[in-house]
């Protein structure tokens, strides 16, 4: 009896292993096309048409912008598509799609991620490339600006320039680095040690969370407002834009 009794609690305990290695096994091929249908439609239904839809397409766009090419590598997850929004609209609905979708969100803004937080993931992802969001927006009187997350730090300072010979912004020195991340990360600069981080030169900021909500600062309030200038790109959410405050420099 004993032993009938051992044998049953071994076949029991099988059973369950075998449900528990079920459970965590990847999702299947046609599961994952019928997922990949679904966010395409969620997003060309919700007016996003901007997105790569082919293998061919992925790789293209994947390596445009990397700043790293040891991500190319085969060994790394590529992305099941990426979006180029162009709008912080479009931003806010691919946000949206992707989390109804179960979606993992890379965001990219110019590609200098070594750590590759924006080009690959364990889980199956989604780039959202923000190469198409690179508008800056200067008002000389408040001595202000409002600049994309695409904008790379080379387009902010031409655009400074060009608009005033007496202004400056504290950032880094290479011109394609990206400024959602580069301000997310703090901004270490040439300038710092006079004018501060980037972040510190942050006044307002949109943020959308990951119900597709833009926030200004007040609607985020202080708290989140204080770690996303510091705490790393894509933590509390995408960064659409910053409103930085230039710096007196001197004229050469």
């Amino acid at each position: 009896m004993m032993k009938l009794m051992s044998i049953h609690k071994i076949t029991i305990t099988l059973f369950i292993c075998v449900i528990m290695m079920i459970t965590l096994l990847p999702p299947t091929t046609a599961s994952h096309h019928n997922n990949m249908e679904a966010l395409y439609s969620c997003l060309s239904s919700n007016g996003v048409h901007n997105f790569t839809t082919t293998p061919n397409d992925h790789h293209r766009f994947f390596n445009l912008v990397i700043q790293n090419p040891i991500f190319t590598r085969l060994v790394f997850n590529k992305p099941t598509t990426i979006v180029l929004p162009q709008s912080k609209e479009q931003l806010a609905t691919t946000i949206s799609c992707c989390t109804h979708g179960s979606w993992t969100i890379r965001l990219r803004s110019g590609g200098h991620s070594y750590e590759g937080l924006s080009q690959t993931a364990q889980t199956p992802f989604v780039i959202i490339d923000l190469m198409n969001l690179n508008r800056v927006e200067i008002d000389l009187e408040s001595e202000t600006a409002w600049v994309e997350s695409g904008a790379t730090l080379g387009e902010i300072y031409y655009a400074i320039s060009q608009a005033s010979d007496e202004l400056g912004f504290s950032a880094g020195y290479c011109p394609t680095v990206g400024s959602g991340g580069h301000i997310s990360g703090g901004g270490f600069g040439m300038m710092s040690r006079k004018y501060g981080l980037a972040s510190d030169n942050v006044v307002d900021a949109l943020l959308i969370d990951s119900t597709g909500r833009i926030l200004d600062r007040g609607l985020m309030g202080e708290d989140v407002f204080w770690a996303i200038r510091g705490g790393g790109g894509g933590t509390f959410g995408a960064i659409y834009a910053w409103k930085i405050i230039g710096s007196q420099v001197l004229q050469v």
